[in-house]
C-alpha cells in the first residue's frame, strides 16, 4: 500500500505526526495505539516491509478465543509512527488524542531463520487474507490471527486470539493506561505537554491545546455546555411551551398509517424508513431503558446502544430505530437479527424524535420543534446519530429509496403533535417493496430432506382468528433454521392454528409436483418478517422469502396490513387540535370511514385488549339516549375516540 494515502490525508505543518523512519532491528515490531478520534478504537499496527500495516479496531483486541473483534484495514502508517503519542489538532484527518497501548515485538507462527524470510511470508498472508502470528507484548501476548471477512468489504478483518496459555476470559482493555508514558488518555488530553515530542512548528496557543480532543464523556460534556449557551433562549422558549410532567414510566411509540402510493403535498417532512427496530430511550439521572414497542428490553440485545444512551446522559425519552448498515449505508433486518458483534455490522440507533425533556412533555409540541430540540441535544455523532428528514418529492424520493435497497419512506405532517400508540395518519409510510409480518403457526419437512425444516406456515390475525397467507421455503440457511427449530420445539402442538388447515402438498400452477411434505403445528407465538411478490385473489402470498424473526411484535398483534389510498389519508388526517381550539371543534362530527372504532358493530358481547390488558364488553346495543337511539356501544366507541384528547385533562384526578 505503501505511504502515499498517508501523506495524502494530513497536513505535516499542521499536525505533529511523523512524516517517515526506517527499520533498524533484527525483529519486527508490533505497536496497538488507543485513539479517542470522532469514536473511540485501537490501532492495530504490525512491522511489514519497513511500514506499518494498520488496523482500526473499534473495540481493541481481546484475550477470549471465542470473541471476534471487527478490524478495518486503514492505510499502511510510517515506522516512527510506533512512538506516537500525543493530540492530533482539531481540523486535522483523525482529530483527537493517542497513547501507545501496548507495544512488543511478534513472529509469524511458523518458524522461519531470518527478519527478511518472515516479512516475505507475512505478506503472502496478507494477500490470502490470514495473517497468523505470535505477539510477544507488555499486554497482549501469545498467538493471534487476522482474518479478511466476506460480504463486509475487501477492507474488513477480524483479530481473533487463539487458544494458548495466554488466552482468558479476563477484558484486557481495562488495562488503559500507556506502556510508555503510564499516562491515560485523559492524562494526555489535559497535559500541557500534549503534544508529541518533534520540533515540527506546530505551535498552537496553550488554550487551544487544552481544547483538543478529550475523552468520550469530557466531549458530551463540552458539546452540552456550547449548545446551551449558544441556543438557551430558543431551548427555554419551546420548553416555556411544555408542561412539566412526571418522568414516565413507560409509553408506546406513535405508528404510521401504510398508504397505497407517494404523494407530493406541503408541510410534510420525508425520512428513510429504516429497516430495523424500534426503539425508545428512557433516560433520567443515569438510568437508561432501551425498549422496543412492546415494551421488552434491549439492554442486552443491543448493549452497543445502551452504552452510547448511557454516556450520552441526556434526562429524556427518545424515540428512534435500531438498525445494522451495509457498506453502502443501507439498513438490513437479517443482519439486525442476528447481530453478535461488530462482525456482524455497524449498529446504529437512528433517532427521530424526543418526547420528554428536563421535566417537561413535549408530545403537545409540533414534529419540527421537537426535532429541533432533540437536535441541539444530540452526542458528537457514533452509534446515535439523526434521523434526517428531507423536504423533498416524495414521489422522487421513493424511486431513490428503492433504487438503494431501502425498505421505503416515511412522511410527517410538520404540525404533528405526538400520539403514544396511536397508528396516526399525521405519520405515514410508504413502501418501496412488499414487507409484512406474519405469525408463524407450523412448519414442513419434505421427505428425504437432511434440513431442519422444508418451509414456514404463516398467517396473520383477522378479528381474533388467524388467516393462513403462504408458506415460505426460502431466506434461511442452514444455521438460522437450526436455531429456529430449537426455539419452535417448545411450542409443538397437535392442533392447527389456522382458521382452515392447509393443504400443503396440494399442486399449484407454480408447483405443479410438490415434494410430500408432512406438517408440523406450533402454538402462535413466534412473528417473523416476509417479503413477498404480491398477495393473491385469496389472500396467500406469492414468491415469499423469510427476512428475520421480529422480538418486538406480539403474535396477536399482527394484522393483515392494508394501504389505506393515499388522497383519502393526506387530504384529510386528525388535527392536531389539543389547546388550540374549542371543545366544540374537537367534537365536530367526521367521516366515519376515517373514525377508529374499539368495538364491532354486530356482537353483543366481545372481548378487547386495551394496552396490555383483557377487556370484556357486553350489552352492547343497550339503548341509553332513545331520541338519538346512540346505544352503549356507541358511548363506548365515542370514548375510545376522544381518549387522546381527554386523558390529558384527566390524568392524576
Amino acid at each position: 500500500m505503501g505511504l502515499t494515502t498517508y501523506k495524502e490525508k494530513r497536513s505535516f505543518n499542521k499536525t505533529p505526526e511523523p512524516v517517515g523512519g526506517k527499520a533498524k532491528g533484527k525483529e519486527l515490531i508490533f505497536v496497538v495505539q488507543k485513539h479517542d478520534a470522532s469514536r473511540l478504537h485501537y490501532d492495530f499496527r504490525l512491522e511489514i516491509d519497513g511500514v506499518l500495516k494498520s488496523w482500526a479496531v473499534p473495540k481493541g483486541p481481546s484475550l477470549d478465543p471465542t470473541v471476534k473483534r471487527l478490524a478495518m484495514m486503514v492505510e499502511d502508517h510510517p515506522f516512527d509512527y510506533r512512538d506516537f503519542e500525543g493530540i492530533i489538532p482539531e481540523g486535522n484527518y483523525g482529530a483527537g488524542t493517542v497513547i501507545v497501548w501496548d507495544e512488543g515485538t511478534y513472529l509469524p507462527i511458523e518458524d522461519f531463520p531470518d527478519k527478511k524470510s518472515r516479512e516475505k511470508h507475512l505478506l503472502k498472508q496478507l494477500k490470502e487474507g490470514n495473517v497468523k502470528i505470535l505477539l510477544n507484548g507488555k499486554k497482549l501476548k501469545g498467538e493471534f490471527a487476522l482474518v479478511r471477512t466476506n460480504g463486509m468489504g475487501e477492507n474488513s478483518w477480524l483479530l481473533i486470539k487463539h487458544r494458548d496459555k495466554y488466552a482468558t476470559t479476563t477484558d484486557i482493555t481495562e488495562k488503559d493506561k500507556s506502556v510508555q508514558s503510564g499516562k491515560t488518555l485523559e492524562k494526555v488530553a489535559t497535559s500541557s505537554n500534549n503534544f508529541w515530542g518533534s520540533n515540527r512548528q506546530a505551535k498552537e496557543p496553550a488554550a487551544k491545546k487544552s481544547a483538543a480532543r478529550k475523552p468520550a464523556s469530557e466531549k458530551i460534556a463540552v458539546k452540552k455546555k456550547v449548545t446551551k449557551k449558544s441556543s438557551k433562549k430558543k431551548v427555554n422558549d419551546q420548553l416555556i411551551n411544555a408542561p412539566e410532567s412526571p418522568f414516565p414510566k413507560n409509553i408506546s411509540p406513535m405508528l404510521a398509517t401504510l398508504v397505497d402510493k407517494p404523494f407530493d403535498e406541503p408541510g410534510w417532512i420525508y425520512e428513510i424508513k429504516w429497516d430495523g427496530y424500534r426503539a425508545l430511550a428512557l433516560c433520567k439521572d443515569g438510568d437508561v431503558n432501551l425498549v422496543s414497542r412492546n415494551n421488552k428490553s434491549f439492554n442486552e440485545k443491543f448493549y452497543p446502544i445502551y452504552n452510547a444512551v448511557k454516556e450520552w446522559g441526556i434526562n429524556a425519552v427518545i424515540d428512534g430505530e435500531i438498525a445494522v448498515l451495509n457498506d453502502s449505508g443501507v439498513s438490513h433486518f437479517g443482519s439486525l437479527q442476528n447481530w453478535r458483534s461488530e462482525a456482524d455490522g455497524e449498529l446504529i440507533y437512528y433517532v427521530f424524535d424526543v418526547l420528554w425533556l428536563d421535566g417537561h412533555n413535549l408530545m403537545q409540541l409540533p414534529l419540527l420543534e421537537r426535532r429541533e430540540l432533540l437536535r441541539q441535544h444530540l452526542p458528537p455523532e457514533g452509534s446515535i446519530r439523526m434521523s434526517e428528514n428531507f423536504k423533498t418529492s416524495a414521489t422522487e424520493f421513493i424511486e431513490v429509496a428503492a433504487n438503494m435497497g431501502l425498505e421505503g419512506i416515511i412522511a410527517k405532517k410538520e404540525d404533528s403533535i405526538y400520539r403514544p400508540g396511536d397508528r396516526t395518519r399525521e405519520w405515514l409510510k410508504i413502501k418501496a417493496n412488499k414487507r409484512h409480518e406474519v405469525v408463524i403457526g407450523g412448519f414442513t419437512k419434505n421427505d428425504g430432506t437432511k434440513k431442519a425444516f422444508s418451509s414456514l406456515l404463516v398467517g396473520v390475525y383477522d378479528n381474533g382468528s388467524l388467516e393462513y397467507t403462504g408458506k415460505i421455503g426460502t431466506g434461511f440457511n442452514d444455521k438460522v433454521q437450526n436455531e429456529m427449530i430449537d426455539r419452535f420445539r417448545s411450542l409443538i402442538t397437535k392442533e392447527c392454528p389456522f382458521t382452515e388447515v392447509p393443504d400443503v402438498n396440494k399442486p399449484s400452477r407454480f408447483r405443479p409436483n410438490p415434494p410430500h411434505a408432512t406438517v408440523t403445528w406450533l402454538k402462535p407465538e413466534l412473528v417473523c418478517e416476509v417479503s413477498y411478490a404480491e398477495i393473491t385473489d385469496d389472500g396467500v402470498m406469492r414468491h415469499p422469502s423469510f427476512e428475520g424473526m421480529r422480538e418486538d411484535k406480539k403474535a396477536k398483534d399482527v394484522m393483515r396490513e392494508k394501504p389505506v389510498k393515499t388522497k383519502s389519508a393526506v387530504k384529510a388526517p386528525v388535527k392536531s387540535t389539543v389547546g388550540k381550539t374549542s371543545t366544540a371543534n374537537l367534537l365536530k362530527p367526521v367521516d366515519t370511514k376515517e373514525r377508529k372504532t374499539l368495538l364491532n358493530p354486530t356482537e353483543e358481547t366481545q372481548v378487547k385488549k386495551v394496552n396490555g390488558h383483557e377487556l370484556k364488553f357486553s350489552n352492547l346495543s343497550k339503548v341509553y339516549w332513545p331520541k338519538e337511539k346512540y346505544t352503549k356501544r356507541d358511548l363506548i366507541n365515542y370514548y375510545y375516540q376522544v381518549a387522546e384528547y381527554i386523558l390529558p385533562y384527566l390524568k392524576d384526578r
